[in-house]
């Protein structure tokens, strides 16, 4: 027996929803592993970073959206092999595949709304972090440096945080008031900074060769950002999946 009009179209419907869907899954694929990767950010998330697992939430969350493209390959993979053969157990298998990974993606978002206000609540104990890690910690010291050459700040809530801090305590910085990355530079580069003038930005009172505003409002911006675009991608890609759940089950009827 001949497939209905309908039946054809889902058919037709189908087999481009999963080039569209194909298409989704390397963009889904590709932020998670922008988020993984790109040093800029990595170098950011290790101020969020769990102390046990050395990652920040959203790290994980990257990690899922690569696992969850991969998936969108195996589920596009069933979706056109049914639609051309009409076999009703791939279609079935298809069905399953899309929801499973529409659940995984609406989790994603959910989660990346319920980690930005968790984060957002322990940027407060960063000032503690600096006063206690900073010029000690390797990892920690470079993170600091990068956030306040990129987003031109000075500490968590101002210069005072390094007052009793123990890069300072130490004299780690030899004289120095401040991280020389707290100073108006002459490059861009967190691991070789260049004060314009190093001598006016380490006096007791230099608005003009020193920044004194802290990174905390830039901080947030930076996790609201990239939860703005984990949400983007979970539910935009679920809301996706949904008409291939439609058309997939009106093929499914008629097979």
């Amino acid at each position: 027996m001949g497939l209905s009009c309908g039946a054809k179209c889902a058919k037709g419907f189908l087999v481009t929803f999963n080039l569209v869907f194909w298409i989704s899954g390397c963009a889904v694929f590709a932020s998670g592993v922008y988020l993984l990767v790109d040093k800029d950010k990595s170098t950011l998330f290790r101020l969020f970073a769990e102390p046990t697992t050395q990652y920040a939430p959203h790290q994980w969350l990257a990690w899922a959206l690569v696992g969850t493209g991969a998936l969108v390959f195996l589920g596009g993979f069933c979706g056109c092999c049914g639609a051309i053969r009409e076999n009703r157990a791939l279609l079935v298998t298809y069905f399953i595949f899309l929801f499973l990974i529409m659940s995984c993606e609406l989790a994603v978002g959910i989660l990346s709304v319920i980690f930005q206000n968790k984060t957002i609540e322990k940027l407060e104990g960063l000032s503690t972090l600096l006063k206690d890690e900073y010029g000690i910690d390797g990892a920690t010291t470079e993170a600091f440096d990068y956030a306040q050459t990129k987003f031109n700040c000075c500490g968590v809530y101002g210069p005072g945080d390094y007052e009793d801090s123990t890069w300072r305590s130490q004299d780690l910085g030899k004289g120095d008031l401040v991280a020389k990355t707290c100073c108006v530079l002459a490059n861009s580069n967190h691991l070789d900074p260049r004060p314009t003038n190093g001598t006016l930005c380490q006096s007791a009172d230099s608005a003009t060769y020193r920044h004194e505003v802290g990174c905390l409002e830039k901080l947030e911006d930076f996790v609201r950002d990239t939860t703005m675009l984990l949400v983007a991608i979970g539910c935009g890609v679920a809301a996706l999946e949904i008409f291939g759940m439609i058309f997939a089950m009106c093929l499914c009827k008629e097979v």
